[in-house]
């Protein structure tokens, strides 16, 4: 299994904190904020981390180098990250999906239990999702899933294009072989159809209909999905 880690957001509304754009190496309780997802990681049976930059990024490189405690870290570069979707994050690392993959963002803190509850199911396509945070089921941010028969069937953040929300996505995503490369060519699609300005989780939903998606329950639903300064404060307060 490979790892990618989106790290190409520009961080518009942490910009107070992050002035140059580069979260994931803000320090979050005593470490950087993307070492806490990579010391998680590491403990997977994984052959090497993908890390997507944008071309400003190039201070991860200098701060991580080329391995974390051991584990292989690849750069791969999306020169879209600024005028167009997240999804062609995932594009221009498509030479690094020939295997299962787990991928996931910089800026995401999660409980290490909900973390190794993810890790420990055996779903070959899955995604972490938390039913219990109600109150953020209409709100706008937050990637929501309608979830029929144990299978996910609908993933957006407009409740109107879901028939129902019973979870958030909460940012750990992982598919297999079949799986990660049926959401490359849903991607390609959208690219020559001129739809290069989507999120990942728009072509997520592209495979929906046609494969087994499952999901992964929380049980502590403790994460902080950091895109504000008070998203910044409210993980400082530990998970």
């Amino acid at each position: 299994m490979r790892v990618i880690i989106y790290a190409a957001g520009v961080s518009k509304r942490l910009k107070s904190i992050a002035g140059n754009g580069l979260k994931g190496l803000l320090k979050l309780n005593g470490k950087l904020i993307i070492e806490h997802q990579l010391d998680w990681i590491i403990k997977q049976p994984i052959s090497d981390i993908v890390i997507v930059l944008g071309l400003e990024h190039e201070q991860y490189k200098q701060t991580l180098g080329n391995s974390y405690k051991g584990v292989s870290i690849i750069y791969v570069y999306n020169p879209d990250y600024k005028n167009k979707g997240n999804m062609l994050s995932l594009w221009h690392a498509r030479d690094y999906c020939d295997t299962d993959v787990l991928f996931t963002t910089s800026d995401l803190i999660c409980n290490y239990e909900d973390i190794a509850e993810f890790n420990f199911s055996n779903y070959q396509n899955k995604i972490l999702v938390d039913s219990r945070s109600k109150n953020l089921f209409c709100d706008e941010d937050p990637v929501k899933v309608f979830i029929d028969n144990g299978m996910i069937k609908g993933i957006h953040k407009d409740i109107n294009q879901l028939t129902n929300v019973d979870g958030l996505a909460i940012g750990l995503y992982q598919f297999s072989l079949i799986g990660i490369q049926a959401i490359i060519s849903v991607i390609e699609k959208n690219i020559l159809n001129g739809l290069d300005d989507l999120s990942l989780y728009c072509a997520v939903g592209g495979i929906l209909a046609d494969y087994e998606v499952k999901p992964v329950f929380a049980k502590k639903c403790v994460w902080h999905d950091i895109d504000t300064p008070s998203d910044f404060d409210n993980a400082n307060t530990g998970i």
